[in-house]
């Protein structure tokens, strides 16, 4: 092989080796429910995942433009796991670290990996379903109520929120896993809440999440998802600012996406996309969008409406504004613990 192609083996053998997520410094002692406000990126995979330290991050650092939030440590989830789990004679957290020893010994055995795997996922749907059903402790409901008026000036169940899972085991390196795990989209009443927690919390142990997992790391026994729950907001227009030049050669330049309602711009969405240039001349790139938007009611839920196509969905001053806090954003977050960016 020449030098070129040994490099090219070289680098796909690199990203095929599975990695491994520590957990030595996670913190599974302190289940007391945070405010985002005092999260710092420095706590993403002690006490929360990745997400929720961030945000906490660019809470601290632009108060007025993130909302409020609230996080639920990984050591919420793993106390919970410590409870009897119904129909064995284990806990859940026991009967989840049985079923990848009992596969890893199959391996061992040489049996067939198709059975080794079909059998490690029958068991781990079990427990999906099981943690779907598991009481709660009573301190942590207790704890849950009290946070949530305290940081969002109302009772649980008289606002609609995000509930999302946040686990120590994605936006890694080399891993993001990026949408394997649920996020409940604008629940509004109690019970639903308190049940949302749970579908996310056994979330990681679909097949779907399981298989990415196992595939990709060595120890994919020992996820934790914290949760980050979030107040709904029904925005007009929504999108993705990415400000270091991503389509010409010229840090200085940004690049704006924007569909109307939420999520707008993700997951392979036809957007209305801007460059801004850095001699204040703004290109429109596309001026695409999709044909349908997400609206989010008070009452909970979500519907879907047609958009409109007989104006743009930003406007000069829209853009403008964006472009004067792609400036805030390079003079604050170079330097800040944590943050992985030079603006």
């Amino acid at each position: 092989m020449t030098v070129e192609e040994k490099a090219l083996v070289e680098e796909l053998e690199v990203k095929q080796t599975k990695i491994f997520v520590p957990t030595n410094e996670i913190d599974l002692t302190g289940t007391e429910l945070r405010d985002l406000k005092s999260v710092r990126a420095t706590d993403s995979g002690k006490i929360c995942g990745p997400k929720a330290a961030n945000l906490g991050q660019l809470k601290s650092l632009f108060p007025d433009k993130v909302p409020p939030g609230l996080v639920i440590p990984f050591a919420v989830f793993r106390r919970h796991l410590d409870q009897p789990m119904p129909g064995t004679d284990s806990t859940y957290w026991q009967f989840l670290q049985q079923s990848f020893r009992q596969a890893d010994k199959e391996n061992a055995q040489g049996q067939k990996a198709a059975e080794v795997e079909r059998r490690l996922l029958a068991r781990l749907a079990r427990l999906h379903e099981a943690i779907r059903e598991m009481p709660f402790l009573p301190e942590f409901k207790r704890s849950l109520q009290q946070k949530f008026r305290q940081i969002f000036g109302v009772a649980l169940g008289e606002l609609p929120i995000f509930i999302r899972s946040d686990t120590n085991m994605e936006d890694l390196e080399n891993f993001t896993g990026a949408g394997l795990n649920l996020t409940v989209v604008n629940v509004l009443e109690k019970e639903a809440i308190l049940q949302a927690i749970r579908d996310v919390w056994a979330s990681p142990f679909t097949e779907r999440s399981s298989r990415w997992r196992r595939k990709y790391l060595t120890n994919p026994e020992n996820v934790y998802p914290s949760l980050l729950l979030l107040p709904s907001v029904n925005v007009d227009k929504s999108g993705v600012m990415i400000t270091s030049g991503l389509s010409t050669s010229n840090p200085a330049d940004i690049t704006v996406a924007f569909n109307w309602g939420v999520g707008g711009a993700v997951a392979g969405q036809a957007a209305e996309t801007y460059l801004l240039r850095h001699d204040g001349v703004d290109v429109l790139l596309s001026p695409a969008r999709q044909p349908e938007f997400v609206y989010l009611p008070l009452t909970g839920g979500k519907e879907i409406r047609h958009a409109h196509f007989h104006k743009p969905i930003l406007n000069r001053a829209e853009r403008h504004k964006l472009r004067v806090f792609a400036a805030e954003l390079r003079s604050v977050l170079p330097g800040t613990p944590g943050i992985k960016t030079a603006g």
